[in-house]
């Protein structure tokens, strides 16, 4: 008889204020499956609903690595069938692209059952749907969901440990993502990366500078309860500046990976360096966005993108450009 294991939980994401999905690992048969349903939270239910899927371990690592070349990609923001996988014999899993909810979202992605039987062919109730900026959460928990099931095959008992499935030497190349290609906008934008702050907006340095050593928690720039400005993190650190620019000029630094700085005593070289690279930021959004609208026809598609590659070479996003 089969002993009931209750799953175990390992993340959510809001969807809405009254929906969730739940990322777990539940077991049947001594086999275990990754699983997300969507929950709801209303005035007369709260609960699990039908929309919901399970994997294998083969089918999960699968869904990663399209989902990783998908998020590397421009969507469209028409209906498009991204991939199917192999379910069970008349069922399989489909991937999605649905059109945005209005002109300024972005796309959602639709994971859901479809089924080709003597009685029904069509997509079922089983499946989940979210907007492409909870893609990259989305990613993170299936991995997450991977090296769960991995660690569970892994622990099974076997006569032939050198015959256990590929796909669990392949969850283990997950933690990347996927480069999904070349980009052609970085390309020809960014052949080199971005200028490196501060070092190539730094023109005639005089009166010397101060080496200040950063944390390496997250930072930020705040107003103290004096009025005065520091650069700090929720740990602790705390490092007074002269000014808002001044604490930018830290900042800025180290977005780019450093934790020690030369800060400029003169006020003025600090203000000059910062308005130049924070001018160079505005110019840069402009032309990416510009890029990647002229790829993919839908402006909020292409910030989106722009935002990420910020956030992958540690650049600041500057509102209003």
């Amino acid at each position: 008889m089969e002993i009931a294991v209750e799953d175990q939980d390992l993340g959510t994401i809001i969807l809405a204020v009254s929906s969730e999905l739940v990322f777990s690992i539940g077991s049947y048969k001594g086999k275990h499956y990754a699983k997300i349903r969507k929950f709801v939270k209303t005035g007369k239910y709260s609960g699990p609903t039908k929309a919901g899927l399970s994997f294998t371990g083969h089918t999960l690592v699968a869904l990663i690595k399209i989902l990783q070349q998908l998020q590397a990609s421009l969507p469209g923001v028409q209906e498009q069938e991204i991939a199917r996988l192999p379910k069970t014999g008349d069922r399989e899993i489909v991937v999605l692209i649905m059109p945005p909810d209005d002109v300024q979202s972005l796309p959602n992605i639709d994971i859901r059952e479809y089924i080709e039987s003597a009685n029904f062919t069509g997509f079922s109730k089983k499946g989940v749907r979210f907007n492409w900026h909870k893609l990259q959460d989305v990613l993170a928990l299936l991995q997450v969901q991977a090296q769960q099931l991995q660690q569970h095959e892994k622990q099974t008992p076997t006569l032939f440990p050198e015959a256990r499935p590929e796909w669990v030497n392949e969850a283990e190349k997950l933690n990347s993502p996927a480069s999904g290609g070349k980009d052609e906008v970085l390309e020809k934008l960014l052949p080199s990366g971005p200028k490196i702050f501060p070092e190539d907006f730094l023109d005639n340095v005089q009166g010397g500078a101060q080496e200040v050593e950063l944390s390496s928690d997250v930072l930020k720039v705040e107003q103290q309860s004096d009025g005065t400005y520091a650069v700090c993190s929720e740990f602790g650190f705390c490092h007074g500046v002269r000014n808002p620019t001044e604490g930018n000029y830290l900042f800025y630094s180290w977005l780019r990976g450093k934790t020690k700085v030369q800060l400029p005593q003169e006020m003025i070289t600090v203000f000059r360096t910062v308005k130049a690279y924070e001018n160079y930021l505005r110019n840069l959004q402009k032309s990416l966005i510009q890029a990647y609208e002229r790829k993919s026809g839908h402006r909020p598609i292409a910030e989106h993108r722009v935002k990420q590659v910020f956030n992958r070479y540690g650049l600041p996003w500057i509102e209003g450009s």
